[in-house]
């Protein structure tokens, strides 16, 4: 019983490996689909984290048969040669090329650690030292400014003259009141300065225009900042920015260099 256990167990593991052998190559219409194609996509699937299963092999190589069944046809049917159609096979290329020359770009052009560390910094600096919980009363005139300043000197709550006030559709009905703690940075620099100016419970007696209005702001809490993301779960996200910006400014260049003619 021990040894026809064990000759049953070698027998799954045998078809096991099997199953998950290099696929084989298959026709349609004659035309073959290479075992080396549908291997490239697997071990695609596969590095993004997907684990390799017989279902797997089926679903990529199915997934090839039906793509050849339909460009067949479309083909059959001469469908490239309609100009919308030859327009968008152009237009999909130039994308690719354009994707091509950003990513060799990048590649070529790679963002050190020491830059992702500096930038980061600047940016923890940018964001400030201190988080605030905000109240805003926005007016679109600065006879409405004045109206709203008048007001709260007359000792009204700030909560009720936003209510009556406030043009802000997100914070109007609830006083005000932004929900979430925030950073200065947050604002535009006239209103991010005012906010560090600002004791905890004070406002903006003189209205700060931005942004085609005017606000006023109170300060109703403060504590040290605590929102802003560590490097280790950061640093991506801040290389991308930096590959990023150095794409635009490579896109800029060839601008630049290029000899651009508006008209004849």
């Amino acid at each position: 019983m021990q040894h026809k256990a064990l000759v049953i167990g070698l027998s799954l593991a045998l078809a096991s490996t099997m199953a998950l052998a290099a696929p084989t190559a298959v026709t349609v219409n004659g035309k073959t689909i290479s075992a080396q194609a549908q291997e490239k996509i697997i071990q695609q699937i596969v590095k993004n984290g997907q684990k390799r299963t017989p279902e797997l092999e089926m679903q990529v190589r199915n997934q090839l048969i039906q793509k050849e069944v339909l460009l067949q046809e479309a083909n059959r049917k001469k469908l490239a040669n309609r100009a919308e159609v030859r327009d968008a096979i152009n237009n999909a290329r130039d994308s690719v090329l354009i994707n091509a020359l950003i990513a060799d770009f990048a590649k070529k052009n790679p963002v050190k650690d020491a830059d992702v560390k500096k930038f980061y910094e600047e940016q923890k600096k940018a964001y400030g030292d201190k988080e605030y919980k905000i109240s805003v009363i926005t007016v679109k005139t600065e006879a409405d400014a004045k109206k709203v300043t008048e007001a709260l000197k007359d000792g009204d709550k700030f909560a009720d003259v936003a209510k009556k006030y406030s043009m802000d559709k997100s914070t109007k009905d609830k006083g005000g009141k932004i929900d979430n703690w925030t950073s200065s940075a947050n604002f535009p620099q006239m209103i991010g300065l005012a906010i560090r100016s600002l004791d905890d419970g004070d406002y903006t007696e003189v209205p700060i225009r931005a942004n085609g209005g005017y606000y006023i702001i109170r300060v109703d809490d403060s504590r040290k900042a605590q929102l802003f993301p560590e490097y280790s779960k950061s640093k991506d996200h801040y290389k991308n920015m930096l590959v990023q910006t150095k794409v635009q400014q490579n896109i800029q260049e060839l601008f630049q260099k290029a000899n651009i003619k508006v008209g004849k």
